[in-house]
Protein backbone atom coordinates (compact mmCIF):
# COMPACT_ATOMS: atom_id res chain seq x y z
CA UNK A 1 0.00 0.00 0.00
CA UNK A 2 1.30 3.44 -0.97
CA UNK A 3 -0.33 6.55 0.51
CA UNK A 4 0.35 10.14 -0.47
CA UNK A 5 0.18 13.10 1.91
CA UNK A 6 -0.13 11.01 5.07
CA UNK A 7 0.64 13.28 8.04
CA UNK A 8 3.94 12.47 9.68
CA UNK A 9 2.38 11.62 13.06
CA UNK A 10 -0.02 9.16 11.40
CA UNK A 11 2.84 7.43 9.61
CA UNK A 12 4.80 6.97 12.83
CA UNK A 13 1.69 5.61 14.56
CA UNK A 14 0.91 3.17 11.74
CA UNK A 15 1.40 -0.61 12.12
CA UNK A 16 4.70 -2.16 11.13
CA UNK A 17 8.35 -1.54 11.80
CA UNK A 18 10.40 1.17 10.14
CA UNK A 19 14.13 1.66 9.66
CA UNK A 20 14.38 3.68 12.86
CA UNK A 21 12.70 0.83 14.72
CA UNK A 22 15.13 -1.68 13.25
CA UNK A 23 18.02 0.51 14.39
CA UNK A 24 16.68 0.29 17.95
CA UNK A 25 16.26 -3.48 17.61
CA UNK A 26 19.97 -3.62 16.71
CA UNK A 27 20.73 -2.21 20.17
CA UNK A 28 18.21 -4.49 21.87
CA UNK A 29 14.55 -5.46 21.43
CA UNK A 30 13.81 -3.82 24.79
CA UNK A 31 15.07 -0.47 23.51
CA UNK A 32 12.54 -0.72 20.68
CA UNK A 33 9.54 -1.94 22.66
CA UNK A 34 9.98 0.32 25.68
CA UNK A 35 11.37 3.44 24.03
CA UNK A 36 10.40 6.75 25.57
CA UNK A 37 8.37 9.22 23.57
CA UNK A 38 10.54 12.21 22.80
CA UNK A 39 9.20 15.73 22.75
CA UNK A 40 9.67 17.70 19.58
CA UNK A 41 12.86 19.77 19.64
CA UNK A 42 13.79 22.86 17.67
CA UNK A 43 16.38 20.78 15.83
CA UNK A 44 13.60 18.43 14.71
CA UNK A 45 11.42 21.41 13.73
CA UNK A 46 14.23 22.91 11.64
CA UNK A 47 14.91 19.55 9.99
CA UNK A 48 11.25 19.12 9.08
CA UNK A 49 11.14 22.66 7.71
CA UNK A 50 14.26 22.05 5.61
CA UNK A 51 12.72 18.89 4.15
CA UNK A 52 9.56 20.77 3.25
CA UNK A 53 11.47 23.73 1.79
CA UNK A 54 13.65 21.53 -0.40
CA UNK A 55 11.23 18.76 -1.37
CA UNK A 56 7.88 20.57 -1.38
CA UNK A 57 8.58 24.29 -1.83
CA UNK A 58 4.95 25.19 -2.63
CA UNK A 59 3.69 23.48 0.51
CA UNK A 60 6.49 25.07 2.51
CA UNK A 61 5.55 28.55 1.29
CA UNK A 62 1.92 27.95 2.28
CA UNK A 63 2.60 26.45 5.73
CA UNK A 64 5.67 28.21 7.07
CA UNK A 65 6.58 31.76 8.01
CA UNK A 66 10.22 32.85 8.02
CA UNK A 67 10.80 35.81 10.33
CA UNK A 68 14.47 36.35 9.57
CA UNK A 69 14.59 39.76 11.27
CA UNK A 70 12.92 38.56 14.48
CA UNK A 71 15.25 37.23 17.19
CA UNK A 72 13.11 37.66 20.31
CA UNK A 73 10.25 35.19 20.70
CA UNK A 74 8.67 37.41 23.31
CA UNK A 75 8.00 40.01 20.64
CA UNK A 76 4.50 40.45 19.21
CA UNK A 77 6.02 40.04 15.74
CA UNK A 78 6.61 36.42 16.73
CA UNK A 79 3.60 35.71 18.93
CA UNK A 80 1.01 36.84 16.39
CA UNK A 81 2.17 34.50 13.56
CA UNK A 82 2.49 31.62 16.06
CA UNK A 83 -1.15 32.09 17.03
CA UNK A 84 -2.09 31.56 13.38
CA UNK A 85 0.44 29.01 12.10
CA UNK A 86 1.61 27.23 15.24
CA UNK A 87 5.04 27.28 16.87
CA UNK A 88 6.46 24.52 14.68
CA UNK A 89 5.73 26.50 11.51
CA UNK A 90 7.23 29.86 12.46
CA UNK A 91 11.02 30.18 12.20
CA UNK A 92 12.98 33.16 13.44
CA UNK A 93 16.49 34.56 13.11
CA UNK A 94 19.17 31.98 12.40
CA UNK A 95 16.57 29.18 12.16
CA UNK A 96 14.97 30.92 9.19
CA UNK A 97 18.38 31.75 7.72
CA UNK A 98 19.47 28.10 7.90
CA UNK A 99 16.36 26.77 6.19
CA UNK A 100 16.29 29.45 3.50
CA UNK A 101 20.01 28.97 2.89
CA UNK A 102 19.73 25.19 2.54
CA UNK A 103 16.82 25.56 0.15
CA UNK A 104 18.69 28.04 -2.02
CA UNK A 105 21.90 26.02 -2.02
CA UNK A 106 20.20 22.75 -2.97
CA UNK A 107 18.25 24.45 -5.75
CA UNK A 108 21.54 25.87 -7.05
CA UNK A 109 23.14 22.41 -7.32
CA UNK A 110 22.70 21.04 -10.89
CA UNK A 111 22.38 17.38 -9.91
CA UNK A 112 19.97 18.07 -7.07
CA UNK A 113 17.91 20.47 -9.17
CA UNK A 114 17.66 17.92 -11.97
CA UNK A 115 16.15 15.17 -9.82
CA UNK A 116 13.96 17.49 -7.74
CA UNK A 117 12.61 19.19 -10.85
CA UNK A 118 11.62 15.86 -12.39
CA UNK A 119 7.96 14.88 -11.92
CA UNK A 120 7.68 12.93 -8.71
CA UNK A 121 6.13 12.58 -5.27
CA UNK A 122 7.45 13.57 -1.84
CA UNK A 123 7.07 11.79 1.51
CA UNK A 124 5.25 8.70 0.28
CA UNK A 125 4.17 6.28 3.01
CA UNK A 126 4.72 2.66 1.93
CA UNK A 127 3.48 -0.31 3.96
CA UNK A 128 3.91 -3.92 2.90
CA UNK A 129 4.80 -7.42 4.14
CA UNK A 130 8.29 -8.87 4.47
CA UNK A 131 8.14 -12.05 2.36
CA UNK A 132 10.59 -13.90 4.62
CA UNK A 133 9.02 -13.31 8.05
CA UNK A 134 5.50 -12.16 7.19
CA UNK A 135 5.74 -9.08 9.42
CA UNK A 136 4.51 -5.63 8.40
CA UNK A 137 7.16 -3.12 7.41
CA UNK A 138 6.98 0.51 6.36
CA UNK A 139 9.14 3.21 4.80
CA UNK A 140 8.75 6.90 3.97
CA UNK A 141 10.95 7.88 0.99
CA UNK A 142 11.70 11.59 0.76
CA UNK A 143 11.35 11.77 -3.02
CA UNK A 144 10.43 9.25 -5.73
CA UNK A 145 10.45 10.40 -9.33
CA UNK A 146 7.87 9.21 -11.82
CA UNK A 147 10.66 7.74 -13.95
CA UNK A 148 11.83 5.54 -11.06
CA UNK A 149 14.52 7.13 -8.85
CA UNK A 150 14.55 7.36 -5.07
CA UNK A 151 16.18 10.23 -3.19
CA UNK A 152 16.86 10.69 0.51
CA UNK A 153 17.71 14.11 1.92
CA UNK A 154 20.22 14.37 4.76
CA UNK A 155 21.18 17.55 6.60
CA UNK A 156 24.60 17.36 8.20
CA UNK A 157 27.47 19.28 9.71
CA UNK A 158 29.98 18.08 7.11
CA UNK A 159 29.11 16.78 3.63
CA UNK A 160 32.65 15.85 2.61
CA UNK A 161 33.34 12.27 1.51
CA UNK A 162 35.12 11.01 4.64
CA UNK A 163 32.75 12.79 7.01
CA UNK A 164 29.62 11.46 5.31
CA UNK A 165 31.12 7.97 5.16
CA UNK A 166 31.34 8.11 8.96
CA UNK A 167 27.72 9.30 9.10
CA UNK A 168 26.65 6.36 6.93
CA UNK A 169 28.17 3.95 9.45
CA UNK A 170 27.15 5.84 12.60
CA UNK A 171 23.53 6.33 11.53
CA UNK A 172 23.22 3.10 9.46
CA UNK A 173 22.29 4.94 6.27
CA UNK A 174 23.44 1.89 4.29
CA UNK A 175 20.85 -0.18 6.15
CA UNK A 176 18.26 2.46 5.32
CA UNK A 177 19.03 2.33 1.60
CA UNK A 178 18.88 -1.47 1.41
CA UNK A 179 15.68 -1.58 3.45
CA UNK A 180 13.97 1.16 1.41
CA UNK A 181 14.89 -0.42 -1.91
CA UNK A 182 13.75 -3.86 -0.81
CA UNK A 183 10.48 -2.71 0.76
CA UNK A 184 9.65 -0.77 -2.40
CA UNK A 185 10.43 -3.89 -4.46
CA UNK A 186 8.23 -6.09 -2.24
CA UNK A 187 5.31 -3.71 -2.70
CA UNK A 188 5.70 -2.74 -6.37
CA UNK A 189 8.01 -5.24 -8.06
CA UNK A 190 10.28 -2.32 -9.04
CA UNK A 191 13.86 -1.96 -7.86
CA UNK A 192 14.74 1.72 -7.88
CA UNK A 193 18.18 3.35 -7.90
CA UNK A 194 18.84 5.32 -4.72
CA UNK A 195 20.78 8.51 -4.05
CA UNK A 196 21.57 10.60 -0.97
CA UNK A 197 21.28 14.36 -1.24
CA UNK A 198 23.45 15.83 1.52
CA UNK A 199 23.39 19.50 2.52
CA UNK A 200 25.32 21.18 5.30
CA UNK A 201 23.27 22.98 7.93
CA UNK A 202 25.60 25.98 8.27
CA UNK A 203 26.83 28.44 5.69
CA UNK A 204 27.74 28.05 2.91
CA UNK A 205 25.34 25.06 2.97
CA UNK A 206 27.56 22.95 0.74
CA UNK A 207 25.78 20.20 -1.18
CA UNK A 208 26.94 16.74 -2.24
CA UNK A 209 25.18 13.74 -3.79
CA UNK A 210 26.24 10.16 -3.06
CA UNK A 211 25.45 6.67 -4.27
CA UNK A 212 26.54 3.77 -2.08
CA UNK A 213 28.52 0.97 -3.66
CA UNK A 214 27.33 -2.64 -3.78
CA UNK A 215 29.42 -3.72 -0.81
CA UNK A 216 27.81 -1.05 1.38
CA UNK A 217 24.33 -2.08 0.23
CA UNK A 218 25.02 -5.77 0.91
CA UNK A 219 26.18 -4.92 4.43
CA UNK A 220 23.10 -2.75 4.93
CA UNK A 221 20.89 -5.60 3.80
CA UNK A 222 22.62 -7.99 6.20
CA UNK A 223 22.05 -5.58 9.09
CA UNK A 224 18.36 -4.96 8.44
CA UNK A 225 17.70 -8.66 7.80
CA UNK A 226 19.26 -9.61 11.12
CA UNK A 227 17.24 -6.94 12.93
CA UNK A 228 14.02 -7.81 11.10
CA UNK A 229 14.38 -11.51 11.92
CA UNK A 230 14.96 -10.61 15.57
CA UNK A 231 11.85 -8.41 15.54
CA UNK A 232 9.78 -11.25 14.05
CA UNK A 233 10.94 -13.67 16.77
CA UNK A 234 10.15 -11.15 19.49
CA UNK A 235 6.69 -10.58 18.06
CA UNK A 236 6.00 -14.32 18.03
CA UNK A 237 7.27 -14.93 21.57
CA UNK A 238 6.21 -11.55 23.02
CA UNK A 239 9.62 -11.45 24.65
CA UNK A 240 11.69 -8.26 24.29
CA UNK A 241 15.04 -8.77 26.00
CA UNK A 242 17.65 -6.11 26.62
CA UNK A 243 21.25 -7.25 27.00
CA UNK A 244 22.59 -10.52 28.40
CA UNK A 245 21.61 -12.21 31.67
CA UNK A 246 25.04 -13.66 32.45
CA UNK A 247 28.04 -11.87 33.94
CA UNK A 248 30.67 -11.27 31.28
CA UNK A 249 34.40 -10.74 31.57
CA UNK A 250 35.40 -7.34 30.26
CA UNK A 251 38.77 -6.39 28.78
CA UNK A 252 40.01 -2.88 28.25
CA UNK A 253 39.77 -1.80 24.61
CA UNK A 254 43.04 -1.69 22.71
CA UNK A 255 43.08 2.10 22.56
CA UNK A 256 42.92 2.30 26.36
CA UNK A 257 45.72 -0.21 26.80
CA UNK A 258 47.86 1.65 24.27
CA UNK A 259 47.16 4.91 26.08
CA UNK A 260 48.39 3.41 29.36
CA UNK A 261 51.59 2.22 27.72
CA UNK A 262 52.24 5.62 26.20
CA UNK A 263 51.66 7.32 29.55
CA UNK A 264 54.14 5.01 31.31
CA UNK A 265 56.77 5.66 28.67
CA UNK A 266 56.31 9.40 29.10
CA UNK A 267 56.61 9.08 32.86
CA UNK A 268 59.87 7.09 32.51
CA UNK A 269 61.37 9.92 30.55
Amino acid sequence: MIIERMPNHEYHAAPGISKSGLALIMRSPAHFMFQEKRASSRAFVIGSAAHAAILEPELFAAQYMLLREVTDRRASAYKQPVAVHGEDFVLTGTEADYVAGMQESVRSHPGALEILSAPGRAELSVTTTDPETGVTVRIRPDWVTDDGRMLDLKTTQDARYDAFARSVVNYTYHMQQAFYQDVWFWETGERLPFEFLVVEKAMPHAVMMYRLDEEAIREGRRLYREALNTYARCLESNHWPAYGTETEYLSLPSWAVDADVDTEELNDE
